[in-house]
């Protein structure tokens, strides 16, 4: 492997789903790594023999070359690149695949997976903020979830309000996502003035449990959603 230059570690990201890619860039960007995509096998181990990689995040379910492929070609070339398998299957792909993957991370938790690639490169443990919103209750309003950036995925689920924030949301909705992923909410709340149908970012999922924060609110929007918080919490 090409020596590592100076400036942010460079991590390959490999997953056959784009939204698991964006949001794999998002949580590395924050703590000083540079992410480079690969949405199967082959593109990685073409962008592997290319560019100068200091680790390899893998899904481990994808087209052609699974995973567990990918992992023992690169470490068959690479020995010393640190390879961390993100997936679902984390039992069976520890037990399938011992001295090739270095970490397994279980998928949905993207804060662990940037603690385990910190440590696998024995970098300093990186500061992972959680931003706090004052929260106020609601009393079982419903609200409508989609999934914009998905290209297969036009279905809207209804979900119920568990609180408001300023800022964000929670609530329960039988729908699967992950965290840093992009969604649409639309609220019926006639208090509010604003569009209600907002951008958010998925923060956090808890079995049927998800907390939202919004985005691409303006000054005005927020402060109108802010009185629209206190007049339902008071309702």
């Amino acid at each position: 492997m090409p020596p590592v230059t100076a400036g942010p570690k460079t991590v390959l990201c490999v997953d056959d789903t784009p939204y698991v890619l964006q949001m794999l860039d998002m949580f590395l960007t924050a703590v000083g790594y540079r992410a480079v995509p690969a949405s199967n096998g082959r593109e990685a181990l073409e962008l592997a023999n290319k560019i100068s990689l200091d680790a390899v995040i893998l899904d481990y379910e994808m087209p052609e070359l699974n995973g567990l492929e990918v992992a023992q070609i690169l470490k068959a070339a690479h020995p010393l690149l640190p390879i961390l398998m993100y997936s679902a299957r984390h039992p069976q792909t520890e037990a399938s695949a011992p001295g090739v993957v270095d970490a397994y991370v279980e998928k949905e938790h993207p804060q662990a997976l940037v603690m385990a690639l910190a440590r696998v490169l024995n970098d300093p443990p990186p500061v992972l903020v959680r931003r706090r919103f004052p929260r106020f209750a609601t009393s079982s309003r419903t609200f409508t979830l989609r999934f914009p950036d998905r290209e297969t995925e036009n279905a809207a689920f209804e979900g119920t309000l568990r609180d408001l924030a300023e800022g964000g949301c929670g609530g329960q909705v039988d729908a699967q996502m992950v965290p840093g992923e992009l969604v649409s909410l639309a609220f019926g709340i006639p208090e509010c003035e604003i569009t209600l149908e907002l951008r958010a970012r998925v923060r956090y999922q808890n079995a049927d449990s998800h907390g939202f924060e919004f985005v691409d609110l303006t000054a005005a929007q927020q402060k109108d959603l802010q009185r629209c918080l206190h007049v339902i919490a008071a309702a």
